[in-house]
């Protein structure tokens, strides 16, 4: 299966560049500093379109599932000078701060570092404290991210309602206030605040697509 998937990585980077290169942007400037980048699940695939098109010039990493998608991810991802680290097999007991450690390492050496904090199976849009132990360890801020694209897909089947970005959208990032998490520092409260931040990043994120479609339709 693994011919299959690079096939599929390599198509979905092609079409990342593809959306990424005719998409409208628009909305505030966004964050070009290296960081830890935190944004819903859903967003993965509008996210590396975004970041594609807008950070260009960092390397980001993420984490990626050893499941043939994770392996079309991770495929494509490399595809379009991205990184990965994979998290275990399922049924492997690996623990949590040590995976968040390697993707520390990185962010260290250069890198932006990229967590979806209510991945990689759940609940939908509530955030665990992964990304919190990834900007600790790493030193790098953390910044809530939300991407809004119209017009899109949403994959309604899937647990979280992946978002597919079509050709020529819009597409507008919104961020939270960074996060800055010191050596030690209890993760509790700043989960709240976490949450709050992506919630309210996407909210921005949609009403500001919203309006900018509303002003661009023709007059009746």
């Amino acid at each position: 299966m693994r011919p299959l998937a690079r096939l599929i990585g390599l198509l979905m980077a092609g079409y990342v560049r593809l959306v990424a290169r005719t998409c409208r942007v628009h909305g505030p400037p966004v964050n070009q500093e290296p960081a830890v980048l935190a944004f819903w699940h859903e967003y993965n695939l509008v996210a590396a379109t975004a970041a594609h098109r807008l950070r260009a010039h960092q390397h980001h990493v993420s984490f990626s599932t050893q499941t043939f998608r994770g392996e079309v991810m991770t495929n494509m991802l490399a595809a379009l000078n991205a990184g990965s680290v994979p998290l275990p097999a399922e049924g492997e007991r690996v623990e949590a701060a040590s995976l968040a450690r390697e993707m520390a390492r990185l962010g260290r050496e250069g890198a932006s570092l990229v967590v979806s904090p209510d991945g990689p199976v759940g609940p939908y849009r509530r955030a665990k404290p992964g990304a919190l132990i990834v900007a600790r360890e790493s030193g790098l801020p953390l910044q809530p991210w939300a991407v809004a694209v119209r017009p899109a897909f949403r994959l309604g089947r899937r647990w979280d309602r992946h978002i597919l970005p079509l050709p020529f959208c819009r597409l507008r990032v919104e961020e939270a206030e960074p996060i800055v998490v010191a050596s030690r520092q209890p993760l509790r409260p700043l989960l709240t605040r976490l949450q709050a931040g992506l919630d309210d990043a996407a909210a921005r994120a949609d009403r500001g697509t919203r309006r900018a479609t509303r002003q661009a339709e023709p007059s009746p």
